[in-house]
């Protein structure tokens, strides 16, 4: 899994397996924020079985699908608010 910090709480990167999440447990990641289609490149993890870890893993899951297509002010809108209000509560990752 690559990741790069972004901002102070911030961090991006790809698609997360079941032993990547537990990593970013381990590093104090708070929320999980899931870009992706659940049919995106067929996952290890679709959103709903990355739900159900993250909550075992003691980590809030967000699921907001984006593409190119379905990209618009009002999405961004919520992505830059789901991400400002994650991030009171500790770091985030987002993919």
């Amino acid at each position: 899994m690559e990741y790069f910090e972004l901002a102070e709480n911030l961090v991006f990167g790809s698609q997360p397996g079941r032993k990547d999440m537990e990593s970013l447990a381990n590093k104090g990641i708070k929320t999980l924020v899931n870009l992706r289609f659940a049919d995106e490149e067929e996952p290890e993890l679709p959103p709903e079985a990355e739900r159900k870890a993250a909550q075992e893993l003691g980590m809030n899951f967000v699921h907001i699908p984006v593409s190119a297509e379905n990209m618009n002010d009002a999405l961004s809108g919520e992505i830059h608010e789901t991400i400002r209000e994650a991030r009171k509560d500790g770091p985030v990752y987002v993919h």
